[in-house]
């Protein structure tokens, strides 16, 4: 069996930012919470729960003198005000790609200009962007979406920082045709194309591909969808255990990639279990 590890496979740089912050932050400080999951990845989650960094849903859990992280997400200004207007003290861990965002956002609506963002309605990351337009906000999923939508005639168009890139140049095409004044951000983090890009030149070359994060993770979910397009034996797996049985043979060409919530230490069990794993017909490699 040929194994191939996929070079930009795992944390991005904001995501490793944000989990150095608060392994940081549990050493420094008495108690620190997260304001929600940091990252999307549940066994880091945990890691960080045994540093002493418990996971808080609201505000109105945090206790006095606990100390709060924001996680890389990003949040709205609401949150910052609900912060400072309680006394609590914050750390602020939200990529720098989508402090940027909120900055374009902000800056472009300052006078109640619409905004559009392509991306999942849901995801912690669409609403923290969503909550620094000053104007009307447009939250386009798809194409379907956007061809569907009542747009205004005027708009400045940004994009969630994981959504696939060619879903993206979907959603804008149309949106050229149907919004007169249309300014375009290229907001896609970098790290993000990359993956997905690699992970797309795996998958024509692999016999089988093996995503590794967390099932809820937005940009794992992605990158599996692009393997998936291109090589019908790809497997999503969160943790080792779920490699399954009898998946590989010794002829196959493995590759594996990740996603951006997935630590090294996680990759690197994958990697043991798949070198170490079963065969085909189920007995010991």
């Amino acid at each position: 069996m040929k194994l191939t590890i996929g070079k930009h496979a795992g944390f991005c740089f904001g995501v490793r930012r944000a989990v150095q912050t608060a392994f940081d932050a549990a050493t420094d400080q008495a108690s620190c919470v997260t304001l929600g999951p940091l990252i999307h990845n549940p066994q880091e989650v945990e890691r960080l729960e045994r540093a002493g960094v418990r996971v808080v849903a609201t505000l109105d859990e945090v206790q006095p003198g606990q100390t709060v992280i924001i996680r890389s997400h990003g949040v709205t200004p609401e949150v910052y005000a609900q912060c400072e207007a309680r006394g609590l003290r914050y750390i602020d861990a939200t990529c720098p790609h989508v402090a940027h965002i909120h900055q374009l956002v902000k800056a472009y609506s300052a006078q109640g200009e619409a905004v559009i963002i392509v991306g999942e309605a849901d995801h912690p990351e669409v609403v923290g962007i969503a909550g620094w337009a000053h104007g009307p906000v447009f939250i386009l999923p798809d194409q379907e979406a956007a061809k569907s939508a009542q747009l205004p005639q005027k708009a400045m168009v940004v994009a969630q920082t994981t959504i696939r890139r060619d879903r993206f140049e979907e959603v804008l095409a149309i949106l050229r045709k149907r919004v007169a004044e249309l300014t375009v951000r290229m907001t896609i983090c970098a790290a993000t194309s990359q993956r997905q890009q690699e992970a797309e030149a795996l998958s024509r070359e692999a016999d089988v591909i093996v995503v590794v994060g967390g099932k809820n993770s937005s940009n794992t979910q992605k990158l599996y969808e692009t393997c998936k397009a291109r090589c019908a034996r790809t497997i999503l797996v969160e943790t080792p255990e779920d490699v399954p049985a009898g998946a590989f043979s010794d002829a196959d060409r493995v590759a594996i990639t990740a996603g951006a919530s997935t630590p090294q230490w996680l990759l690197q069990r994958v990697q043991e279990r798949i070198e170490n794993g079963v065969s085909l017909d189920g007995s010991k490699d």
